[in-house]
């Protein structure tokens, strides 16, 4: 089949097809979006819009023309679909697509991470010539934040490990330390006039208002994870875990489709093309 495009895919007849497909069978009550957010620890509306770049990459691995690979987030999306064989396989590359879409991790080496990054950035020039417009940065990272070596995935179980994130030292959080560590200094120092007895008294009460404003901070951050459009739907206490239910989006049981520390560490996971 020719489906080959270099314009905006509005009229065309597998577009179409493509943003109406659902991987979901009827009456299921854990959809496909449901399992991606919390198998990812994403907001289920970041899910559901990953869902949809998804679909854009797979109407891309058919008409652009060249080889093509997702970025990390798509790549989740692909992999879990994949688990669903009979969606996959028979409904749209069968029924939909006319044609296979394998997907294809890297091999390891220099010359395999060379080649998906170029894949990678022809993908995102297909993109914008294809669908009119660049794609949204907060799915489709740069070339360069796409296959960064520092980035590490691993498949953990939340319900027997708690998951701290590591610190961004930007301006506004170290402003929020600064402003913390002075009002306890402030505090001790107040202490210092009242009665020595008092001095602990004080102190431990100063401890315990920055810890108390701690709190009140990570839960509003959590909150906003999960109610908005960023991929922040982790929570639990402190931010310490991948709450399972966000936004009451979550339930039934399912296993893991994420990639693992040793398949998509910085090379080239999730290059794909069409054949018959």
């Amino acid at each position: 089949m020719n489906h080959l495009m270099t314009n905006q895919p509005a009229n065309s007849p597998l577009w179409q097809a493509l943003k109406e497909f659902s991987v979901d069978a009827p009456g299921a009550q854990l959809s496909f979006v449901k399992r991606l957010a919390r198998e990812n620890c994403w907001s289920h509306s970041y899910a559901q819009r990953v869902f949809d770049e998804y679909k854009r990459f797979v109407f891309l691995a058919v008409v652009a023309g060249h080889k093509v690979t997702p970025s990390d987030e798509v790549d989740q999306a692909w992999h879990l679909h994949l688990a669903y064989t009979e969606s996959y396989w028979t409904e749209m590359c069968g029924k939909l697509l006319g044609q296979s879409l394998h997907h294809g991790p890297t091999k390891g080496g220099q010359q395999e991470d060379d080649k998906y990054f170029d894949w990678y950035g022809r993908t995102l020039e297909s993109y914008e010539r294809i669908f009119g417009h660049k794609p949204p940065t907060d799915i489709w990272p740069s070339p360069k934040e796409r296959f960064d070596r520092t980035l590490r995935f691993a498949r953990l179980n939340a319900a027997e490990y708690w998951l701290l994130k590591k610190p961004e030292w930007n301006f506004k959080r170290l402003a929020a330390y600064a402003a913390l560590t002075i009002f306890s200094g402030l505090t001790l120092s107040a202490c210092t006039s009242a009665s020595p007895g008092g001095i602990v008294v004080f102190s431990f009460i100063g401890l315990v208002v920055a810890f108390f404003i701690l709190i009140v901070v990570r839960m509003l951050r959590n909150m906003n994870g999960q109610s908005g459009d960023g991929a922040g739907g982790c929570g639990g206490f402190l931010g310490f875990g991948c709450s399972s239910d966000s936004g009451g989006d979550s339930g039934g049981d399912g296993g893991s489709s994420g990639c693992s520390s040793s398949g998509c560490s910085g090379g080239g996971c999730g290059g794909g093309g069409c054949g018959s």
